[in-house]
């Protein structure tokens, strides 16, 4: 017997997905991402992104709520703007976990890493993690002693001792890495976007760039892993068993898009200014969150 599989997220879903669209675009009018990854203000202040409830729209009452569907939507419009706030851990933390819903700031939580353990966001103000998700208790503890991650540098860890990690059921730890490699999608998309952008306007022998039929292959190739990223996505948002293996070939396919990316900007594409290291910086780390969590659940 064949089972039917519905590739769309729900009206939830949709309109969460659009909601954070249209904040992304208002509050970074699509500024390079250069211009605002490392202010200490970012374009979108916690207390716009709390007051429209944001940080709430994961949470699951009496059965209803956003699905894994709706999540990698949200966390693909996110990832689009590439911007400095904890809104995904915070999602997914009060998402999963009732003592986390009763914190009015922002939440976050401690991954398992290379020996470590990586907290997203773990240099925020005001900012709590929490020690159990998808069980019953846990508690909400002040950040611990640690260094700053120096990988993902929009995610602003802290990176501290292993035994200082978040109890996480399998099912939420197979979310976790699916809302990471969402993330990574977005801002695969907004690498591509840029991209294009950028050949259209870069010129060499009196021509466009973007009309050389070798960077337009490069192009097409990117585009096409940007889909393959996404079908991999929804497969693993539907399919609980292929989480981990969809949510790392997602990442996957996003370091490609990236390394294409840095290609077709010619040398600008590694320098400081241009940005395109900030999503892929977070590509990497996406792929070892997404690793360890297999490790330990898969």
């Amino acid at each position: 017997m064949r089972h039917s599989m519905n590739t769309m997220p729900t009206e939830i879903g949709q309109m969460g997905a659009e909601g954070i669209r249209d904040l992304v675009k208002r509050a970074t009018a699509l500024a390079p991402i250069a211009t605002y990854a490392e202010q200490s203000e970012p374009p979108v202040s916690w207390a716009s992104i709390a007051s429209a409830g944001w940080d709430l729209a994961g949470v699951v009452e009496d059965g209803e709520g956003a699905t894994s569907r709706d999540l990698v939507s949200m966390a693909r419009e996110w990832g689009y703007g590439c911007i400095p706030q904890p809104l995904l851990p915070t999602l997914l933390a009060k998402r999963h976990s009732a003592v986390a819903r009763e914190c009015d700031g922002p939440v976050t939580f401690a991954l398992a890493l290379g020996g470590q353990s990586l907290i997203p966001f773990g240099t925020v103000d005001g900012i709590s993690f929490v020690t159990t998700l998808g069980d019953n208790g846990g508690t909400l503890m002040s950040m611990p002693r640690g260094e700053q991650d120096g990988v993902d540098l929009v995610a602003r860890g802290v990176r501290t001792s292993a035994e200082v990690t978040t109890s996480m059921t399998e099912g939420v730890a197979k979310e976790v890495a699916l809302v990471f490699a969402a993330e990574a999608l977005g801002g695969a998309e907004r690498l591509l976007a840029d991209s294009i952008e950028f050949v259209k306007q870069r010129t060499q022998f009196g021509r466009p760039v973007g009309s050389f039929q070798a960077v337009k292959h490069k192009l097409a190739n990117a585009a096409v892993a940007v889909e393959s990223a996404e079908t991999a996505l929804i497969w693993g948002s539907q399919r609980s068993e292929e989480a981990f293996r969809s949510a790392m070939f997602a990442i996957d396919k996003c370091i490609d898009v990236a390394e294409i990316a840095t290609q077709t900007h010619g040398g600008l594409g590694f320098t400081w200014e241009v940005g395109l290291h900030f999503p892929f910086r977070k590509f990497l780390v996406a792929a070892h969150v997404a690793a360890g969590l297999e490790t330990v659940h898969g």
